[in-house]
């Protein structure tokens, strides 16, 4: 009797994948900050999403079909879902300014939107080292992330600050601190995919 030969699975490309995937929307999401009209861009970040999470999907199905893993399985499986956690923040922060009828943004936005970009740009560095197991070199991209992920600690309390301190009008302020709150959100998810890629050079290298 012939067994087939389980399928090859290449977890780290799908990693890179999927890294890219959510440095790309984090592209779009700078450019429909630095817009007039950031709403517009929903439908294409949204599809940027449903691509996370069919890939998402890829990698999870992958380890059903693998019985031997390049990283423990938990790792694997950790990391597949804080990357998903970033895409799918950027998706409900431009979300946000859909239904919350948001046609502007200001100067903590346009920052954020940075902060977003540089941090996705960081994991898609460290994923490419992941790949070819140079763990001493990922510390320098986590460190970059953990000091983005200030930067959008800092811009949610300053933001959050003037609208108390400059009150205007009430409707517009709630919508301005959700909005605050959910990019710091997405700043902190970039950082969880950090963390867990620290604890796998500390047990690897």
């Amino acid at each position: 009797m012939l067994f087939r030969k389980k399928e090859e699975i290449d977890f780290f490309q799908l990693f890179i994948r999927s890294a890219e995937n959510s440095f790309k929307a984090s592209n779009l999401f700078r450019e429909a900050i630095m817009g007039t009209n950031p709403a517009s861009y929903l439908s294409q970040i949204k599809e940027l999403e449903n691509i996370g999470d069919e890939l998402t999907h890829q990698i999870f199905r992958g380890l059903n079909k693998s019985q031997v893993s390049p990283l423990a399985r938990e790792d694997i499986m950790e990391l597949t879902l804080r990357l998903d956690d970033v895409i799918d923040g950027l998706e409900a922060t431009i979300s946000r300014f859909d239904y919350l009828n948001v046609q502007h943004t200001d100067k903590y936005m346009r920052e954020f939107s940075e902060v977003l970009m540089n941090s996705c740009d960081h994991l898609v560095s460290a994923f490419k080292l992941l790949s070819n197991k140079k763990y001493m070199q990922i510390k320098e991209h986590i460190v970059e992330i953990n000091s983005l992920e200030n930067e959008g600690d800092r811009l949610m309390r300053e933001g959050i600050r003037e609208i108390f301190t400059r009150p205007k009008d009430p409707y517009h302020d709630f919508k301005l601190k959700e909005l605050y709150e959910r990019m710091e959100q997405t700043t902190d998810a970039c950082e969880d995919v950090a963390n867990v890629l620290e604890s796998i050079v500390l047990r690897y290298a």
